[in-house]
């Protein structure tokens, strides 16, 4: 209900009894960002950090001016091919 409020770009799957498996978000700005600077991303996962055991991923961007920006946020079941590009 937030991320419809601040009208974030949000996507999720779930698992065969409605337990969501991943999500992912992205602000609309950042969507800008990405689409205009769309060179040089960083990927990092933190590991199971959250009380549902699921992993982090976080994608940054890096802008011309040498700033970083927040492009997505995505919580994975897992860190298997599938939902690595599922995010991407």
């Amino acid at each position: 209900m937030f991320l419809d409020q601040d009208q974030y770009i949000h996507w999720h799957r779930v698992k065969d009894d409605n337990v969501v498996r991943d999500s992912f978000w992205s602000h609309p700005d950042a969507v800008k960002l990405t689409n205009s600077c769309n060179l040089i991303f960083l990927i990092d996962s933190t590991y199971k950090t959250n009380r549902y055991t699921l992993s982090l991923l976080d994608i940054v961007g890096v802008t011309p001016t040498r700033m970083t920006f927040s492009a997505t946020f995505s919580y994975l079941e897992g860190e298997r091919l599938n939902n690595v590009v599922w995010t991407l």
